[in-house]
Order: C-alpha cells, then sequence, then structure tokens
C-alpha cells in the first residue's frame, strides 16, 4: 500500500519572518479588580528589527513593592527598539517606564510546578512565577486571526497562579479570567499566561508553497 505521505512536502510560508518569541505576562488584581501590577516580558530568538534578547515591563501599583515601572532588558538599544514598537502601538505604560535598564535574565524552565524568571537589576530583583498550568493548545493565526498586519502562531498556556515578587516582597493581587481574548481566541484566558514560540510573519494573498493533504495552498 502506497505511504501518503510520499511526495508531499511540508507547508511553507513565503512571507518573510518578522519576529520569534516567548511572550509571558502577569496582570493581577485586587479583590475590587482594581490592578495591582502588570509584567511583559519577551525573550526574543529573532527579530529583523528589533534584535534579541531580553526585555521585560513591569509596572507595579501598590505599596509595599511599588509605585514602580521599569522598562527592564539586557540589551539597551533592544530595550529602546522594542519601548518604540510598543508606543508607536499606543501602549500607554512607555510614559511611565521611563529609559531602558539593565538586567539579567535567569529562565526556570517549563515543568510540573510551572515556570518562571528571575530579572536582577541595580535595585533588586523580580521573581516572576507561573504556575497551576491549563493544558497548552496552539494557535494558528494566520488571515487576520490576530492581526490584518501579521499572521502570527504561537503556543499558549494559561496559569490559575501567577506572582511577583520585587525585591523580595510579592505583590498583592491574583491572576483573573481575562475575556478580552474571545474575540481572538474564542475563549477566555487567564491574565497570567505564556505565549511560547511566537512566530510573526509577513502577511500574504498566496500564503503557503508546497502541498498539503488537501493540495496546495
Amino acid at each position: 500500500m502506497p505511504d501518503p505521505g510520499v511526495g508531499k512536502t511540508a507547508v511553507t510560508h513565503p512571507g518573510s519572518v518578522i519576529h520569534c518569541w516567548d511572550h509571558l505576562v502577569i496582570t493581577l488584581r485586587d479583590a475590587g479588580g482594581s490592578q495591582t501590577a502588570f509584567l511583559s516580558l519577551y525573550a526574543i530568538a529573532y527579530s529583523a528589527s528589533l534584535g534579541a534578547g531580553h526585555v521585560a515591563l513591569l509596572e507595579v501599583v501598590v505599596p509595599p513593592a511599588g509605585p514602580f515601572a521599569a522598562t527592564l532588558t539586557d540589551d539597551l538599544g533592544l530595550g529602546r527598539r522594542q519601548q518604540d514598537r510598543l508606543r508607536a502601538m499606543g501602549d500607554e505604560r512607555m510614559m511611565r517606564t521611563g529609559p531602558p535598564r539593565m538586567a539579567s535574565f535567569t529562565r526556570e524552565p517549563y515543568g510540573r510546578d510551572g515556570f518562571g524568571f528571575r530579572i536582577g537589576f541595580d535595585g533588586g530583583e523580580v521573581h516572576a512565577r507561573w504556575e497551576d498550568l491549563d493544558a497548552p493548545f496552539w494557535v494558528d493565526g494566520q488571515g487576520g486571526g490576530f492581526s490584518a498586519s501579521e499572521d502570527i502562531w504561537a503556543m499558549f498556556v494559561g496559569a490559575r497562579r501567577g506572582t511577583l515578587t520585587v525585591g523580595g516582597i510579592a505583590v498583592p493581587g491574583a491572576p483573573f479570567d481575562d475575556k478580552v481574548w474571545v474575540p481572538k481566541l474564542g475563549r477566555s484566558l487567564s491574565s497570567a499566561h505564556g505565549a511560547f514560540a511566537e512566530v510573526r510573519v509577513e502577511p500574504v494573498s498566496d500564503r503557503a508553497t508546497g502541498t498539503a493533504p488537501d493540495g496546495p495552498r
């Protein structure tokens, strides 16, 4: 019996690759629904416009760990370029974080207990943890699923428990079920989550070459 895979090739996307990174987020709220902290961490493997390295945007609203806002990075040029990118996208936090600050980044690998990062900088250390994880799921954002300007793929995982410790002080608050994702994912997602292997590619009308099971596309 012929092998159904013989003669077929992997599907390739002819658009230019824009970025490839892990994007990890924690947003915490208090019992009244007010935001207490926000972390957006990019572990960038490749970017034609930004370069590679780490950038973390941290904002802590409440004492005793805050108020505090910073862009932390292991490459100041990369940090500035990411700030410019986010500012152009309308991210108002760029008005509060100030110039990028040098930092070191140590990843705590994904395991049964979750995953995390330690970020060291001249003001102390940030310890971020994502725990009590949901099952990961893969998202295909071709054809405007996320953005008209980028085709985007990623492995998403939500964390029911997310914590931030700044200078040894635990930031109060907890993750929440964020329904802002429903229009894009068809489901909500924890406000503590990771988008792993997030790849952004320039969209083109004839998106793929090669042969898929239903023929060329």
